[in-house]
Formats: C-alpha cells, structure tokens, sequence
C-alpha cells in the first residue's frame, strides 16, 4: 500500500512458506541489487494503518558497500534520532528509534 508524500523503510511481504530472513535476502536482492553477508533480528513493533501488520527489524551486513535502488522515488541514509525530520510513520521511528538506544545504529535506510 503506497502512502504517498511518506519516507518508508524498505519492507518485504512473506511469500507463502516463506521465513522472514528468505524474504530479507529477496528483497534485498530485488530492490538493492545487493546480496546479504550477515543479518540478525533486532525487534518487532504492531501497527494498525492499512491493512495492520508487524515490521520487524535486522540488523542487516551487505556483502557490498554500493547498491543501485529499484522501486522508490527516493533514499537516504539517516541516523535514527533524525527520523523524526522526516514525514515517517510512527511504528518505523518507534521500532529504530527504540533499537537504536539499545544497540546504537550507525544508520537506517
């Protein structure tokens, strides 16, 4: 569900008899053109806009240093404390916001 004029964190939704680490590595694939070296799950947070769900987040290690984006306007690379300069939906700050008190985030897409 697109919700234009918003930042969005990059999110995949599970293929049936998918894992969330398979649809991490697809999407970073298919969105990034990079593969993953190393990812390791960090926490969750429910949200209720759309069609409801939950975001979980990784602590994610690619393989390479440059990727190419496919299917969004636009990117960057933020620390997590300057989210909130930005039009972001609420569970996507508290999830890294949260995460990165607990474990300092160099920085989030």
């Amino acid at each position: 569900m697109a919700f234009p004029g918003f930042w969005e964190l990059p999110t995949e939704i599970l293929e049936e008899g998918e894992t969330a680490e398979d649809a991490l590595e697809r999407g970073f694939f298919e969105r990034l053109t990079a593969n993953l070296r190393s990812l390791r799950p960090l926490g969750a947070v429910d949200f209720g806009y759309g069609e409801g769900g939950r975001i979980l987040g990784y602590a994610v290690e690619l393989c390479k240093n440059f990727v190419h984006i496919y299917g969004y306007d636009d990117f960057r690379w933020v620390k997590p404390h300057h989210l909130k300069r930005l039009r972001v939906f609420s569970p996507h700050v508290n999830l890294l916001t949260g995460l990165d008190a607990k474990c300092k985030l160099k920085t989030c897409f």
